[in-house]
C-alpha cells in the first residue's frame, strides 16, 4: 500500500474504529447492574484541576474490526496505538478548565503497517476545554494541524472521558464524534468508578448494533489532575437488514506515569484556528469560473454547509476560497445570507469564512452588516468579531469600528455594538504592533484618549479593556494607566487594574501597592491584587500586606487572588505558607480553600 493510500486508510480507521461505538447507534434495552447499594464514602468524588500541574500518561489502544460482505469474503482490520500523552492544566476557571495536551510519542499501526509522517502529524500540541466534572467541551488546535488529524485526537481523548457527579450512582449524557450517548456510573470505592454505555441517541444515518457490551474502570485521585487511569473493554456487533454485519472489539488503557516530565508550557501557547485547507488549485480552477458559475458553486457549498453534521471546516474553507477568487462574491454571499433560511451555526460559520478571506471586499461586506441597522444585532456583533480577526484591516474597517465605538446606542437593541467595536479595535492593534507600527501608535493613542475623555464609566471601562487587548508590553503604557486607578468609579479602577494584569505591571508595582491598600471596593481591589500577582517579583511589602489582610478580607474574589499572590511566592517566604495553612482551616469559600491547598500540597 502506498503512503498516501495508507494515510487515508489510517484516518478512516482511526475515525471509524478507535471509539468503536461512535460508528453506530445502539437502541437496545440493555441496562447494566449498578452497585453498590450503600454509600461508599460521605466525601464527594471530584476531579482535581491545579493550574500549572503537569502529568504524563501511557496510552494503549487495540481495535479489531470485521465486516462480512456477501461474495467478497469481507474485510478485517486491526488498529494499534502506543503513545505517551503529556498533559498540563493551563487555567482553572469556575466553569471551565483548559488543559494542554500533546502526544510526545505516537506509534500507530494498521494491520501491521505504519507511516512515520502520520505519527509525526499526531504529535502536535493541542488544548482541551473541560467542564470541572470532566466533560470535553471544546478542542483547540494549531493552524498547521489537518482536519483529519484533529478528528483522530478528539476521538482519542473522548474515548477516555469521565464525567463525575455526586453520589454513588448517576447517569449522564455525553458527547463524542457521532453524537450524544447515555452512560451510567457506579462508584465502587473511594476513588474508583465503573462506567457503562447505555445507548446512543437515535440517528437514522447509522445502523444499530444488535449486541453491545461496554465496561470502563476509572481511577481518580486528588493528588493528580484529571483521571489517574482508565481501562476500557467493549464489543459491538451489528447484524441488521440493509447493513453489512460487523463486529468491533476495543481494548484501551490510559495510565499515569510516575515520572511526569512534559515539555515547555509554551508549546500550548499557539493561536487556535480551524483546520486550514490550502487553496492549491485556486488560480487554476476558481479564477477561471465566470461570476455565474462561481455564484452557483457558492450557493451549492452553503447548502451543503447548512445540512452538514461533519466536515464543516472543509466547507468553510471552500467558501473562503470562493471569496478569495472573485471580489464580487462577498456581496453575493451577503444577498444569500439576507434571503436564505440558514441555521445559526451556518451563519456563524459564514462570518468565519469572511474573516479567513480577509480581502478588502470581504471586509467591506462585514462593515455593511456591522453598520446597517437593518441587520439583527447578533449578526452585527458577529461581523465585528470577524473584523477583529482579519490579518490586514483596511482604513475603512478601522473607520467603521471607530464610528461604532463612539456611537451612542444605549437605548437601542444595538447597545452592545460600541463596546464590541472598541474591543475589536484593541485586538486589531495587537496585529498592527508588528506589521504597521505607525498605524498602531495612532490607534493606541486614540484608545487612550477615548478612555480619558469618555464621560460614562462604562465607556472608560471598555476602552481600558480594549487597551488590554493590544497586549502591548511597553512600560510607558503602564504609566499611562496609573491615573485610572484614581478614577471616581470603582468599575473604571477595576478595569485599569485588570488591564495592568494583562499587559504587565512591573513598572508600576509600588504605585499599585499603595493604591490597593486604600481601595474600598471589593471587585476593584480583587483586580488590583490580580495585577500584583502578575508582577515577576512582587515587593516584600506587598506580600506582608497580603498576609496581614488575608483573614480580614470580606470579598471572596480578593481573597482568592491574595492566595494566588502568596502561593506563587512560597519559595523564600515561609510566612506565606503559614498564612495559607491558616486560611485552609478557616475560610468559608471552598474555591479559596482549594486554591490554597493546590499551592501547599
Amino acid at each position: 500500500m502506498s503512503s498516501p493510500e495508507w494515510r487515508r486508510a489510517a484516518v478512516a480507521a482511526l475515525v471509524i474504529v478507535v471509539l468503536g461505538a461512535v460508528t453506530w447507534v445502539w437502541r437496545g434495552d440493555y441496562r447494566p447492574s449498578l452497585s453498590p447499594t450503600s454509600p461508599i464514602s460521605e466525601d464527594a468524588l471530584e476531579l482535581t484541576w491545579r493550574e500549572g500541574h503537569r502529568q504524563q500518561y501511557q496510552v494503549e489502544v487495540e481495535s479489531d474490526f470485521e465486516m462480512s460482505m456477501a461474495g467478497t469474503g469481507g474485510q478485517a482490520m486491526t488498529l494499534s496505538i502506543a503513545a505517551i500523552l503529556d498533559q498540563e492544566t493551563l487555567s482553572v476557571e469556575p466553569e471551565t478548565i483548559t488543559s494542554g495536551m500533546r502526544f510526545s510519542q505516537f506509534q500507530l499501526s494498521i494491520s501491521g503497517a505504519s507511516d512515520p509522517a502520520v505519527n509525526r502529524a499526531l504529535q502536535l500540541p493541542f488544548r482541551v476545554i473541560f467542564s470541572p466534572q470532566g466533560q470535553p467541551l471544546n478542542f483547540e488546535f494549531p493552524a498547521e494541524m489537518a482536519a483529519e488529524h484533529r478528528d483522530v485526537l478528539q476521538n482519542l481523548i473522548g474515548m477516555f472521558q469521565a464525567v463525575l457527579n455526586n453520589g454513588d450512582r448517576w447517569e449522564t449524557l455525553e458527547t463524542n464524534a457521532s453524537g450524544k450517548y447515555a452512560a451510567s456510573y457506579s462508584r465502587t470505592s473511594a476513588q474508583t468508578l465503573v462506567k457503562q454505555k447505555l445507548r446512543y441517541l437515535s440517528d437514522p444515518q447509522f445502523a444499530a448494533p444488535s449486541n453491545v457490551e461496554s465496561r470502563e474502570s476509572i481511577d481518580v485521585d486528588p493528588q493528580n489532575d484529571w483521571i489517574t487511569s482508565m481501562v476500557l473493554q467493549e464489543v459491538l456487533v451489528t447484524d441488521q437488514a440493509g447493513a453489512p454485519p460487523t463486529r468491533v472489539e476495543n481494548t484501551a488503557r490510559i495510565a499515569l506515569l510516575e515520572a511526569a516530565t512534559p515539555g515547555d508550557t509554551e508549546q500550548w501557547a499557539f493561536t487556535a484556528t480551524p483546520a486550514q485547507t490550502e487553496p492549491e488549485d485556486l488560480d487554476a480552477e476558481l479564477l477561471a469560473l465566470s461570476l455565474e458559475q462561481a455564484t452557483g458553486r457558492l450557493e451549492a457549498t452553503i447548502s451543503q454547509l447548512n445540512d452538514a453534521q461533519e466536515g464543516r471546516n472543509t466547507l468553510i474553507y471552500q467558501v473562503r476560497d470562493l471569496l478569495l477568487s472573485n471580489d464580487e462574491l462577498p456581496s453575493m454571499l451577503l444577498d444569500i445570507m439576507r434571503l436564505e433560511d440558514l441555521t445559526t451555526h451556518t451563519r456563524a460559520d459564514l462570518y468565519l469564512a469572511f474573516e479567513l478571506a480577509g480581502t478588502p471586499a470581504a471586509q467591506s461586506t462585514l462593515n455593511i452588516i456591522a453598520l446597517d441597522p437593518a441587520w439583527p444585532p447578533e449578526d452585527a456583533i458577529r461581523a465585528i468579531v470577524a473584523l477583529a480577526g482579519v490579518a490586514n484591516p483596511t482604513a475603512d474597517t478601522l473607520n467603521s469600528l471607530w464610528n461604532l465605538a463612539r456611537s451612542n446606542l444605549a437605548d437601542t437593541q444595538r447597545r452592545d455594538l460600541p463596546g464590541t467595536a472598541a474591543l475589536a479595535i484593541g485586538s486589531l492593534g495587537d496585529e498592527l504592533r508588528e506589521s504597521e507600527p505607525g498605524s498602531y501608535s495612532a490607534l493606541r493613542n486614540d484608545l487612550l484618549a477615548s478612555a480619558q475623555s469618555a464621560s460614562l464609566p462604562s465607556e472608560r471601562t471598555v476602552f481600558l479593556y480594549a487597551l488590554g487587548n493590544t497586549k502591548d508590553p511597553d512600560p510607558s503604557l503602564q504609566q499611562d494607566l496609573l491615573p485610572f486607578l484614581e478614577d471616581p468609579s470603582s468599575q473604571v479602577r477595576g478595569a485599569a487594574a485588570k488591564t495592568l494584569s494583562t499587559l504587565g505591571a512591573n513598572e508600576v508595582g509600588p504605585q499599585l501597592m499603595n493604591r490597593v491598600q486604600q481601595e474600598p471596593s471589593g471587585p476593584a481591589k480583587a483586580s488590583m491584587v490580580e495585577a500584583l500577582a502578575s508582577l515577576e517579583k512582587p515587593p516584600e511589602d506587598a506580600l506582608a500586606w497580603t498576609r496581614s489582610s488575608l483573614s480580614k478580607e470580606q470579598d471572596e474574589r480578593t481573597r482568592y487572588n491574595m492566595v494566588v499572590l502568596l502561593g506563587q511566592n512560597l519559595e523564600g517566604y515561609p510566612e506565606n505558607r503559614l498564612a495559607l495553612q491558616q486560611l485552609l482551616e478557616t475560610d468559608a469559600s471552598k474555591r479559596v480553600r482549594q486554591k490554597a491547598a493546590d499551592y501547599l500540597y
